[in-house]
């Protein structure tokens, strides 16, 4: 009866099963499926934000470069342009330190020319003393002839007691004295003259020369090599009330 009893209650416990086995299948995997779903939608849901979330991110990075680069060439285009203006600027440096050193070179030059400037130098220096005679005095063209012979000789600066020969000077005669430059001078006449000593001084000593010439009109006259002679600027008036400039 027992066995009969556990047999029956199988039987029902298996027809159940048999009977309730697909719904309940079924609603397993309908819910499966719907997880399913749900996680993929999910999975898809996360994945479209990641994109657009990355999406977004190369925007704005391009943007962000784009305005870097807007601002870097900005920035190159000022650095180039002050690189250019520093080069220029140190071209006409240049150029100016340039013109400025031979602007001052030809003013050297033009001042030694015209006598403006004290100059020194090595040279000579001749000193004329009147004679034992009273027809043995220095006249203004013996001083005139010695001044002249220098200029052809090369001397690039002269003076007669210190006073600055230039173009516009006059030794002459006033009375019974000597004017050089308009000023007053007396013997001895002490002539500076700044060139080439050696040459200078043979300029004035060769036979039948300068000095020959004067010694037979019975002056003094003594020469004299110097390695280092000052000669002052011309201290006159420089002015011109008819000569102009040439157009």
């Amino acid at each position: 009866m027992e066995e009969e009893t556990k047999k029956k209650k199988n039987n029902k416990l298996k027809a159940f099963i048999q009977k309730n086995s697909i719904p309940a299948y079924t609603s397993i995997g309908i819910a499966v499926f719907f997880l399913a779903v749900m996680i993929t939608a999910q999975i898809t849901t996360m994945s479209k934000s990641e994109e657009v979330l990355k999406g977004k991110r190369e925007d704005e990075l391009a943007d962000s470069l784009v305005t870097i680069k807007r601002d870097y060439d900005e920035l190159k285009a000022k650095y180039e342009e002050s690189q250019e203006i520093v080069e220029e600027y140190q071209t006409n440096s240049a150029s100016n330190d340039s013109l400025i050193a031979s602007m001052k070179n030809q003013i050297n030059t033009l001042g030694l020319l015209a006598g403006t400037t004290d100059v020194q130098g090595e040279g000579i220096i001749i000193t004329l003393y009147d004679g034992n005679n009273s027809g043995s005095l220095v006249h203004d063209s013996d001083v005139l002839t010695v001044v002249n012979e220098l200029r052809v000789a090369g001397a690039e600066a002269i003076s007669v007691n210190e006073q600055r020969i230039i173009t516009t000077s006059a030794i002459r005669c006033v009375g019974s004295v000597i004017q050089v430059n308009y000023q007053k001078v007396a013997a001895p006449f002490e002539i500076k003259a700044i060139g080439n000593a050696q040459y200078l001084e043979s300029a004035l000593t060769i036979k039948n020369g300068v000095v020959d010439v004067l010694n037979e009109y019975g002056l003094k006259v003594v020469l004299t090599r110097e390695s280092n002679i000052n000669i002052p600027k011309y201290d006159g008036a420089l002015s011109f009330n008819f000569a102009k400039q040439g157009e």
